[in-house]
């Protein structure tokens, strides 16, 4: 049975003072071993994002990524951004940097785009309306995801009051009401353990949904720590996921001294698919 590979946000390794995509992607794959990785589509991350200065940073990226082997999977922008904000100013301008994201993943060979469903504005708003609004919108994404053959990924959020698409109940209404091949989920390990349900059980409901997975460890809250750092039982989830075969991809926040977190986090995830998966499929294939 075929794995799924283990790959690594290049996000965890902003710093004001060093980060370039040289350096966090060939880091990622050339030192720590990492199949794959995922490149996040935000200023100052991805200098220009949203401008045309991004153009460059593109042909930069692409240029790094054409010397390796590796899988590639884009995170859509976020930060300050809504897709379920009734001012439809802000929200068409998120549907616009989304399918620019979109745009990219085909310039560099990359099949996923992560996409966050938003949030609430205010709490006078009806939750319906938004919902509909959300609905609306990620249908339009859909469609240029179906015309470009990128598969759009939304991703469940941690569970909070005004999160959209951050329960089991909701994640199936928008991914039935879309209706897209090419629209689908990245099952956030963390984030499903805010929910008060096992991530195991958030997995085996979702499963047939599922298209690309973020990995990190937490107690319930809505952090994104090291594996082991928690109390997510990540044997259970795998089992629970299977037979996926896509990405995996760490994700987290460690402020310094990355590279033995990351070197554990790889280490440990080897493990548990040799034992979830079998042996043999440690095999690159």
């Amino acid at each position: 049975m075929k794995r799924p590979k283990v790959g690594l946000s290049t996000q965890i390794f902003w710093d004001y003072n060093r980060l370039d995509f040289d350096y966090a992607i060939n880091y990622s794959v050339n030192n720590l071993g990492f199949e794959c990785v995922e490149i996040p589509c935000q200023n100052p991350m991805y200098a220009g994002w949203g401008t045309t200065k991004a153009k460059k940073t593109t042909r930069r990226i692409k240029d790094i990524l054409s010397t390796m082997d590796v899988g590639v999977s884009i995170h859509g922008p976020y930060h300050d951004l809504n897709i379920s904000s009734l001012n439809i100013r802000i929200s068409n301008e998120t549907v616009r940097q989304i399918n620019e994201a979109i745009d990219v993943a085909v310039q560099l060979n990359s099949k996923i785009v992560v996409a966050h469903p938003g949030y609430i504005s205010s709490r006078k708003y009806r939750r319906e309306n938004v919902f509909n609004l959300l609905l609306k919108n990620f249908s339009r994404i859909a469609k240029h995801a179906e015309d470009t053959g990128v598969t759009l990924c939304m991703e469940n959020l941690a569970s909070k009051p005004k999160a959209m698409g951050d329960n089991i109940t909701d994640i199936k209404r928008i991914i039935n009401a879309i209706n897209s091949r090419n629209f689908r989920l990245c099952l956030d390990s963390a984030h499903a353990n805010t929910t008060g349900m096992e991530p195991r059980e958030f997995a085996s409901k979702l499963r047939e949904y599922v298209a690309h997975v973020h990995i990190s460890d937490n107690t319930g809250n809505n952090e994104h720590l090291p594996i082991g750092m928690g109390n997510i039982n990540f044997n259970e989830f795998l089992h629970a996921l299977k037979p996926y075969s896509g990405f995996l991809i760490v994700e987290g926040w460690i402020p310094s001294n990355e590279g033995p977190f990351l070197t554990w986090d790889k280490g440990r995830l080897d493990e548990l698919l040799n034992e979830v998966y079998g042996r043999n499929s440690l095999k690159k294939k």
